[in-house]
């Protein structure tokens, strides 16, 4: 082995006679990335990662973009440092070795190959119900790994030697031994594709670059220097570039208007607010129906942390098979809050997995109390852990669909709006199994409606008969109580085109409820009385069949 080591530094060394041009523009990409999003003195933060990171998930989103702009995010600084040292390593000896053009090939089919390859697996897993695959397809993941492993296995192909080439397999499969995460599979497939690709592709003939090389030094020292130089800046220049364009950078802190269709600050006077960017935190709540902790995220709207505002709660549940993270990434509550018609909110989005049965459809049957935990618990701990005016609506697609409707049907007085899209309202799936009637009779939300019931919207997709079927029942039930209701049938099926085009609609809907006076205090500076105003600047946001409820604006009080 010791032989095959030397053997392998004698042939690099000789080998090197290109620079490593698009090896120090990825580095600088990474580099730049990293710097904008200043990690290197805190982690990335979720929102970003959410929003620019791979997952499965996100491109059955249709988030194709992800594949790139998740090639340049890093964690933290470790993350930063280890992976410009992985690419000078990998990328940057092959590319010395083989030249530029084959690195970017290279490059380039291995950052998409391995995340396709891993991703399309684990899409025909989950579509055969297999529950690993469909709880990794969400997994997120990010940093330019795919194209380390790419190149590790183009720099294994050109330098060869048997026990290096055995050596370089087992650090690949050791990782998913070690670390059984979507990125490890992803090696695997990069490593095989970038070994192949560099079998294809070949080398420049040797002789003839040292030649070349050679006849450059000797015409010119300080030419070559200078060529070094020029060459290595315009890398350099083109990675900031990449770094600066493909991930957008944090927004910066800003000055906002408190301002909407629902709350104006009136006397001809708003007031502006230091404010800064909306985030996402990941936190923990404690859930004495179910024992243990649970997690969830919080979006916080901007200006959050720089007023004593109050705001409404908006929850969200994710459908079956899902996770938080696709609510974040299919829905992206923080860019529809900045819609037009859309007051700021805090929006909560629950694991709303069980922890006997998994799939739990967000229900309490005799095995978990799993809607306990998602209701109870979980508004208990928001309202005292965050500013909350006391208005709280639920939403959710497919399966949170069903869950929007049973929580809002489940304690009277709860929740003020529901918004279920593409959801069926009886209780189905395998968590029902065996349950006693009691179980099935609390778990249905066609038996629980009544006059002073949440404001419900409906909404499906006209191609998706099952859930406009459910819709037209559910609706007819609220009919039949006189609970408000309205329906949307959009154009779409059961899919995130339809739920993410849609969720606008759902969060004017539910954030037209008026909120109580005294709500949006300011710091105790001003108090402000609510009076009624015209309904038409939140019309035109809405389908016609959905008629909200009166919005009020906030105007300073006398006293």
């Amino acid at each position: 082995m010791r032989n095959d080591v030397k053997t392998a530094i004698t042939r690099v060394r000789a080998r090197c006679v290109h620079l490593p041009i698009v090896t120090t523009a990825a580095i600088a990409a990474v580099l730049v990335t990293a710097f904008r999003y200043r990690i290197f003195s805190h982690e990335l933060a979720l929102d970003v990662a959410l929003r620019y990171g791979f997952s499965g998930r996100a491109l059955s989103m249709g988030h194709w973009n992800t594949v790139i702009t998740s090639q340049f995010l890093t964690r933290d600084a470790f993350m930063a440092v280890s992976i410009a040292a992985s690419l000078a390593l990998m990328l940057g000896v092959y590319e010395m070795i083989a030249g530029s053009a084959r690195a970017l090939i290279v490059m380039t089919v291995a950052a998409v190959a391995g995340p396709l390859l891993v991703a399309g697996t684990l899409g025909i897993g989950s579509s055969l119900g297999s529950p690993f695959a469909a709880q990794t397809l969400s997994t997120l993941d990010y940093g330019a790994s795919a194209v380390t492993a790419g190149a590790g296995g183009a720099l294994v192909s050109v330098i060869g030697g048997r026990r290096l080439r055995w050596f370089a397999i087992a650090w690949v499969l050791g990782g998913l031994v070690l670390h059984h995460q979507l990125a490890d599979w992803e090696h695997l497939g990069s490593f095989v594709v970038g070994y192949g690709l560099a079998n294809v592709l070949g080398t420049p003939r040797r002789a003839a670059s040292v030649r070349h090389l050679r006849s450059r030094s000797q015409r010119s020292g300080l030419g070559f220097i200078a060529g070094t130089a020029t060459a290595l800046s315009i890398s350099v220049l083109g990675g900031v570039v990449l770094g600066g364009q493909l991930v957008p950078g944090p927004a910066p802190a800003r000055s906002i208007s408190i301002a909407s269709p629902l709350a104006n600050i009136g006397a001809g006077r708003s007031a502006t607010i230091a404010a800064m960017p909306a985030r996402i935190d990941t936190v923990s709540y404690p859930t004495p129906s179910l024992g243990g902790t649970r997690a969830a995220l919080v979006v916080l709207p901007a200006g959050y942390d720089a007023t004593r505002f109050r705001y409404p709660v908006i929850e969200m549940l994710h459908g079956k098979p899902g996770a938080p993270n696709d609510i974040i990434t299919g829905l992206d509550p923080v860019g529809a809050g900045a819609a037009p018609g859309i007051p700021p909110f805090i929006g909560i989005v629950p694991d709303g997995h069980g922890p006997v049965v998994r799939e739990g459809a967000f229900a309490d049957t005799s095995q978990q109390r799993l809607g306990t935990a998602l209701s109870d618990d979980l508004r208990r701990w928001v309202d005292r852990r965050y500013r909350t005016n006391g208005h709280w609506g639920v939403t959710g697609l497919s399966e949170g669909g069903y869950g929007a409707a049973y929580l809002g049907s489940r304690t009277p007085g709860q929740y003020d709006s529901v918004c279920a899209m593409s959801g069926n309202f009886t209780p189905e799936g395998s968590v029902f199994n065996h349950q006693p009637p009691a179980v099935l009779l609390a778990a249905n939300p066609l038996v629980h409606t009544r006059a002073d019931g949440p404001r419900t919207l409906l909404i499906a997709g006209r191609s998706d008969s099952a859930s406009v079927r459910e819709l037209r029942n559910y609706a007819q039930a609220l009919q039949n109580t006189g609970q408000p209701h309205s329906t949307v049938v959009a154009a779409g099926g059961h899919d995130w085109n339809l739920w993410h085009d849609q969720f606008p609609t759902c969060l004017r809907f539910m954030l037209a409820t008026p909120a109580p006076a005294g709500a949006f205090a300011l710091e105790r500076v001003r108090k402000y009385r609510l009076v009624p105003t015209s309904a038409s600047s939140l019309s035109p946001h809405l389908p016609a069949s959905v008629r909200p409820v009166q919005p009020v604006t906030l105007h300073e009080s006398d006293a």
